[in-house]
C-alpha cells in the first residue's frame, strides 16, 4: 500500500506531462491526443495517424492511451487545473458538462463552417452529431467518433426448437420470460439488462417519463426523475424481478454482466452493448440479434466515445487535431473502427464503402431472424444489420448539464437498490435525488 502511495503522484506526473501542449521548437505543429484504445486499436490507430502524418508533413499526432473511460475522465479532471490537457481527447458528454463549466473545452462551431477546413456535417449520422449541441451553453462542444446502441441478444438454438418469437413489445417480453420459465428450470432467469442505468433511462424515454432536464434556472430543477411515475416503473421492475423474469448487472453479485451469464446458458437473453458484441459470442449455441422492445418508435440509446478539444492549445494545434479529426471520422476510417469493434460508424457513406458492405454480408437477416451461427459467422457484422435495418431515426440521447453523470449513476442505484430490496421505492429516490443535489 506505502509503495502504491508513493508511486502515485509519480505516475500521475508523466500522465499529464504528457497531455501538455509543448513548443518543441522543431518545425512541427503537435497534436496530443488522449484515447481508451487498446492494444489491438492502438495499431489501428497508427496507421490512420501515418496516414494523416504523411498528407500533413508539418503535422504530428501523439496519441495516449489514458485507460477506460473512467480513467480518461479522471485525468482530464486533474488536468484542467493543472492546466496540462491534451489537445483533444475522447470523452463522453456528462463529463464534457462539467469540463464546460471549468471553461476549458473549446466550442468547434466555427470550425465547422471556416472556409479552409470546415465540414459538411450533413455526411454524419444526425442524431449523433446533434449531440455535440445537446449541452446547457450554446454551440458544438463535442463530435462524434463512434457510437453504440442496445440490443436484444438470444438463444436462438433454443428460439428455433421452441417456435418463440422476438419480443418486439415489453408486454410480449414479460409473457415470454413467464414461458421460459415453464419451459427450462434450469435457466436462473430469462432476461438479464447489463446496465441498470440504461433500463432507467431508457424507460423513461420509451414511456415519456421525466428523467433529467438541461433548463432550469437551478441545479435542483435539472433533476427531474424523483416522479410518481418513475416510481411505478420501477415497481413493475421489482416485481418482474421477485417473479425470477430479468436480472440485471446491479442486482447480481459482484457486479457481473449479464452476457457472462447468457453466454454459460443461465439466461436466454441479454440486453446489452453492441461495444459489447464479442462478450456475447457462444459456441454452445446460435445467437440472434434483435432490437430492444419498445414502441413504434423504439427510443433506444446512443452511447459512445465523442471527443471534445480543449481551449488552452495553441491555434494552429486546434486546426490541426480539428483535421485529424476529420481524417479519422472519414467514410474509410470510421467504417474501419466500426468494423473492428462493433460500434456503429458515424458517417452515413461509410455504410456505401466496399470494405464495409462485405462486412454487411457477412451478418444479412436469415429466415429465423439476425443470427449468427455457434459454429462461424461474424457477430459483429449480424448486430450491425439489425441496428442499420431497425434503428433508423430512433436514437436519443439525454440531456447534458454539470451533474448529468451523477445522475445517471444515481437512477441506475435505484434500481439495483429496489431490485435487491435494500431499499423500499421512496427512500430509493430520496437518497438518489440527494445523492445528485450533493454532488453535482
Amino acid at each position: 500500500m506505502k509503495k502504491l502511495m508513493i508511486l502515485f503522484p509519480a505516475a500521475l506526473a508523466v500522465t499529464l506531462l504528457a497531455g501538455c501542449a509543448q513548443d518543441k521548437g522543431d518545425g512541427f505543429t503537435h497534436v496530443k491526443f488522449w484515447h481508451t484504445m487498446g492494444q489491438a486499436n492502438q495499431e489501428m490507430l497508427d496507421r490512420m495517424i501515418a496516414s494523416f502524418e504523411e498528407a500533413n508533413p508539418d503535422i504530428k499526432i501523439e496519441a495516449y492511451s489514458q485507460g477506460g473511460y473512467d480513467d480518461i475522465a479522471k485525468k482530464l479532471g486533474d488536468a484542467i487545473p493543472a492546466g496540462t490537457t491534451p489537445t483533444m481527447s475522447f470523452c463522453y458528454p456528462d463529463n464534457v458538462a462539467s469540463y464546460i463549466k471549468s471553461g476549458a473545452v473549446e466550442n468547434m462551431a466555427s470550425y465547422v463552417t471556416n472556409a479552409e477546413y470546415g465540414i459538411d456535417t450533413s455526411d454524419y449520422v444526425k442524431e449523433y452529431w446533434d449531440e455535440g449541441t445537446n449541452y446547457e451553453e450554446e454551440g458544438l462542444y463535442s463530435v462524434p467518433y463512434a457510437k453504440s446502441t442496445e440490443v436484444i441478444f438470444y438463444n436462438a438454438t433454443v428460439f428455433k426448437e421452441k417456435g418463440y418469437k422476438v419480443p418486439t413489445t415489453w408486454d410480449e417480453m414479460w409473457a415470454l420470460c413467464a414461458q421460459i420459465q415453464k419451459d427450462y428450470s434450469n435457466v436462473k432467469y430469462p432476461l438479464g439488462y447489463d446496465s441498470d442505468s440504461n433500463l432507467f433511462i431508457t424507460m423513461c424515454e420509451q414511456q415519456g417519463i421525466a428523467y433529467t432536464t438541461k433548463e432550469g434556472a437551478d441545479q435542483a430543477s435539472h433533476f427531474t426523475f424523483n416522479n410518481d411515475q418513475a416510481k411505478a416503473m420501477v415497481t413493475t421492475l421489482k416485481e418482474k424481478y421477485d417473479a425470477k423474469l430479468l436480472i440485471t448487472k446491479g442486482s447480481l453479485p459482484n457486479n457481473t454482466y449479464t452476457s457472462t451469464m447468457f453466454t454459460n446458458g443461465e439466461l436466454m437473453m441479454s440486453i446489452g452493448s453492441t461495444g459489447g458484441t464479442t462478450y456475447n459470442k457462444s459456441l454452445n449455441f446460435d445467437i440472434g440479434v434483435a432490437p430492444i422492445p419498445g414502441s413504434t418508435n423504439r427510443h433506444v440509446i446512443s452511447q459512445g466515445p465523442s471527443i471534445c478539444f480543449f481551449k488552452r492549445a495553441k491555434a494552429a494545434e486546434k486546426v490541426a487535431a480539428w483535421k485529424f479529426y476529420q481524417h479519422i471520422t472519414n467514410a474509410e476510417n470510421s467504417a474501419k473502427f466500426a468494423m473492428a469493434t462493433g460500434y456503429e460508424p458515424v458517417r452515413n457513406s461509410s455504410y456505401n464503402t466496399p470494405e464495409f458492405k462485405g462486412y454487411m454480408d457477412e451478418g444479412t437477416k436469415t429466415e429465423e431472424g439476425y443470427v449468427c451461427s455457434a459454429n462461424g459467422g461474424n457477430l459483429l457484422a449480424v448486430a450491425a444489420n439489425c441496428t442499420k435495418e431497425s434503428y433508423a431515426g430512433q436514437y436519443f440521447s439525454s440531456d447534458v448539464f454539470n451533474g448529468s453523470d451523477v445522475a445517471r449513476d444515481a437512477v441506475g442505484g435505484i434500481v439495483a437498490n429496489v431490485l435487491l430490496g435494500t431499499k423500499d421505492i421512496d427512500t430509493a429516490f430520496k437518497d438518489a435525488l440527494t445523492s445528485c443535489l450533493f454532488t453535482a
